[in-house]
């Protein structure tokens, strides 16, 4: 059971290693950690065994004295701005991101739509502990229904409001029939471009391609621009907190390319930080210090970097894995926001995607996930140190091992939600 306790959530396969019984169990003891009171809401993605354990979860919550608003099927951004908006001790998102169909998972929530990081490991020991208490019969909590689809309109009123079309996109859609097909299309028409859809049926065996959105899973999706003379083709993960951008070609647009253009625009009114996670590339440097930037390097996970844009007080963030944080307009990541933006910014602007985005360079590299149990790849790691620091090497041990050299850097790292490690690595030529 401990192996489903990872860094920023809770991950198993479901009625293996994640069973109701063990979500109400864990309920109870979140509701135990914030003193048997409180308002919590919950949301979940669109995966067979979600209902159930929404279900679950809320009846442990409930028991253990918190009032629980529940949701139902949403993109994890709804959720964020549900509690964000709201008057809220916590909240619960129940979703496995990106992993395969039969996996799901347990995500807490702040008040202002970020996630847990320390407190998750202080849950976890209150789950093994002796004993978390209950109270009496007539301090149990509440479960009410707050419909998911007020929820996304309160969202989507707040986004139309402030976002513009400059000029009508025709935009392809690709939610891989995950949680953003409930939001995505519509959000989009509505603020005034044109809209073609893939894959946009809800159905949590994800039949058409996989929730983990990359060039590999997203053939349909480039086809489909280049079919439709699309201006623009957007694909997302399966509960909504990701985004990968396809140019007018049909090819997917480097994240850190990305994060570039949008990070200029909000530079010419917002002087701050830009966050960056480790393994991005050293052209967000080389682009953005040129317009006056400080790029600031953290480890990866949302949640970490939702921690260093406070920190910092960041005006963007970015992540390898295609989260992207606009904070102007709130904390947490937000694919349909960005998207949004994106689209403003190419509706301002004559050019087509394509062209805008090849006039930043790219720099040779390479990623890559090898399986590794998760008894073994800590100490991969850190057998890696232990070579490269006796060669003097300049070594970063903020998030796996990142080796430095002068023309370029090579970073392995586990991954914090499978088993498996990362390998990357950058260099300004070929050579």
């Amino acid at each position: 059971m401990d192996h489903i306790f990872r860094a920023y959530d809770i991950r198993g396969v479901f009625n293996k290693d994640l069973t109701t019984d063990f979500a109400a169990r864990l309920g109870e003891v979140f509701a135990a950690f914030h003193g048997h009171k409180g308002r919590v809401a919950i949301g979940r993605d669109v995966r067979i065994s979600s209902p159930a354990l929404e279900s679950a979860v809320a009846a442990g919550m409930a028991a253990g004295g918190m009032d629980v608003v529940t949701l139902g099927a949403c993109p994890i951004p709804v959720l964020n701005f549900h509690l964000n908006k709201g008057d809220y001790t916590a909240g619960v998102y129940i979703t496995a991101s990106h992993n395969p169909p039969e996996y799901n998972g347990i995500r807490w929530r702040n008040p202002d739509g970020s996630g847990y990081t320390e407190d998750n490991q202080r849950i976890k020991e209150l789950y093994y502990s002796e004993g978390t208490g209950r109270p009496e019969w007539d301090d149990v909590g509440s479960v009410t229904r707050h419909p998911a689809g007020l929820a996304i309109s309160e969202y989507t009123d707040f986004l139309a409001q402030r976002l513009t079309a400059p000029r009508p996109l025709k935009i392809v859609v690709d939610p891989g029939n995950g949680a953003a097909a409930l939001v995505a299309m519509d959000l989009l028409e509505r603020v005034g471009h044109r809209v073609e859809v893939i894959f946009g049926d809800i159905d949590g065996t994800f039949p058409n391609r996989s929730p983990h959105p990359t060039e590999r899973s997203l053939g349909g999706l480039m086809e489909a621009v280049r079919e439709h003379g699309a201006d623009l083709g957007v694909g997302y993960d399966g509960d909504g907190d990701r985004c990968v951008f396809v140019d007018d070609k049909g090819r997917v647009v480097q994240v850190e390319k990305v994060g570039i253009l949008v990070s200029r625009d909000l530079l010419k009114d917002h002087k701050g930080k830009i966050i960056a996670n480790l393994p991005c590339s050293m052209i967000v440097e080389d682009e953005l210090e040129k317009d006056g930037a400080e790029i600031v390097r953290v480890r990866v996970g949302d949640v970490f970097v939702c921690e260093e844009i406070k920190r910092h007080n960041g005006i963007f963030a970015m992540e390898i894995s295609a989260h992207f944080f606009l904070p102007t307009y709130y904390i947490f990541d937000d694919p349909m926001l960005m998207t949004l933006k994106l689209a403003e910014l190419l509706g301002a602007d004559e050019r087509p995607f394509s062209e805008i985005v090849d006039a930043i360079p790219s720099y040779p590299f390479l990623e890559e996930g090898f399986p590794c149990p998760d008894d073994l790849k800590f100490r991969v790691n850190e057998l890696l140190e232990e070579h490269f620091r006796a060669r003097g090497a300049k070594i970063d041990t903020t998030d796996g091992v990142k080796v430095s050299f002068e023309d370029g850097w090579g970073m392995l790292r586990p991954s914090n939600t499978q088993p498996l490690t990362r390998l990357f690595a950058e260099a300004r030529t070929q050579e």
